[in-house]
């Protein structure tokens, strides 16, 4: 499938990287965490997309009836020098190159009066007065929110008018949930018949991903804590 995604759609089956880890596989994650939410944002060095991926740490065990995955444009071999496998209690899928964002036409918007909310211009002015020095003629990428089953059909869809028009945190994904009748029920887990595609560059050897896999630790990236995490300097990544 290509273009804007909607209820009733259903995902490709692909390979994706983490910071912790290499050539993952999407059906496994939607399989044991289904429904899942899936929010794409901009690049993990974006204030906004800091601002909601703490949010979204500090209030993880709200989501009692689902999983929860992020999205961003970044490079995983650059994060991995700061996020390990327990810093975030939720994978952070990494594409740099932006294959799902074109696979699902997510908007980009060049002028920040087209992209910006209120809630948005307060967090980047907070950034700047902390050191955050947006490139120029930066492009913004605008947010999309996912709701799948477990074998990747999409089951709520809504590509974001603006940089924070997403879930404001995970007991709204929550509610969310419950709004739509979508909390999982016993027989929902049903894996699809498609084949993994591979989107991403393989990049060795795949480490254990806290509850999703059962291999071994990637010893060779950094670790840090969730607050330790927040209080580094914004990279654009």
């Amino acid at each position: 499938m290509a273009g804007r995604v909607s209820t009733g759609d259903k995902l490709p089956f692909f390979l994706y990287d983490t910071p912790y880890s290499a050539q993952n596989r999407f059906r496994d994650l939607v399989a044991e965490h289904a429904p899942l939410v899936l929010v794409f944002m901009n690049n993990f060095g974006h204030p906004v997309t800091r601002t909601f991926a703490e949010r979204y740490a500090r209030t993880h065990d709200a989501l009692r009836d689902g999983g929860f995955a992020m999205v961003v444009r970044s490079r995983a071999d650059k994060l991995s020098r700061s996020i390990g496998p327990d810093t975030l209690p939720f994978p952070l899928l990494c594409d740099a190159d932006g294959v799902l964002y074109d696979l699902l036409e997510i908007p980009q918007r060049s002028g920040a009066l087209t992209s910006y909310s209120l809630e948005a211009w307060q967090i980047l002015r907070e950034a700047k007065r902390n050191g955050y020095r947006p490139p120029k003629d930066m492009v913004q990428q605008l947010p999309l929110t996912l709701i799948l089953d477990a074998d990747g059909t999409v089951l709520f869809s809504h590509y974001g008018a603006s940089l924070t028009d997403v879930p404001e945190d995970c007991e709204a994904m929550q509610a969310l949930l419950e709004e739509l009748d979508l909390v999982p029920r016993p027989g929902d887990d049903v894996l699809g018949e498609d084949g993994d595609v591979a989107i991403y560059t393989p990049a060795g050897e795949t480490p254990r991903i806290p509850g999703l896999t059962d291999g071994g630790e990637d010893d060779t990236l950094d670790k840090t804590g969730v607050l330790s995490l927040f209080e580094d300097a914004y990279q654009n990544d």
